[in-house]
């Protein structure tokens, strides 16, 4: 069964017991190469810029975290669940899915930064000259790939999907 064949009444049976094993594969599978992929792009930011894009202030290591791996867990959550429960069942196309879900873990990084400060005292990352301290106007690009790696590999790289989601037969 492809993407196209879903019915409303399909997507309608869509049970819990199959939301929450795909997500617990996910978070085993995807949160850390999406924490290995912020590492690169951190990086990066730097071999441009000649500093970290962000920081870790809490972490000896200062451009890295594992305790960054957090937020990781909480966009696959996010990331999955706009998926499983808006998206695929309305169809949104592949663009309107990315734009949507970048906006929204965009936002959630900055929650999770300042729910970080606010419930432990300690940073998750701070962007150092930031309006916003916890994530920057630049981050969207980064979550904007972030999501579209996120959709490869769930979606076309490793069967992390129920059938229902399969690409289109060619």
């Amino acid at each position: 069964m492809n993407a196209m064949s879903l019915t409303q009444a399909a997507a309608q049976r869509r049970s819990f017991g199959v939301y929450a094993r795909v997500l617990a594969t996910q978070i085993l599978y995807v949160a850390p190469l999406l924490w290995l992929l912020e590492l690169l792009q951190n990086q990066a930011w730097k071999a441009a810029n000649g500093t970290f894009g962000w920081v870790y202030p809490d972490s000896p290591y200062q451009w890295f975290s594992f305790g960054s791996m957090v937020l990781w867990v909480g966009a696959v959550f996010l990331m999955w669940t706009l998926h499983y429960y808006w998206f695929h069942p309305k169809q949104y196309r592949l663009w309107t899915r990315i734009g949507i879900a970048s906006a929204v873990c965009w936002v959630g990084e900055w929650v999770g930064g300042f729910m970080a400060v606010q419930l432990t005292g300690k940073h998750l990352q701070v962007w150092p000259g930031a309006a916003l301290v916890y994530v920057s106007f630049p981050a969207i690009f980064f979550w904007v790939s972030n999501v579209i790696v996120y959709h490869l590999l769930t979606v076309y790289g490793a069967d992390l999907t129920p059938d229902y989601d399969s690409p289109a037969d060619i």
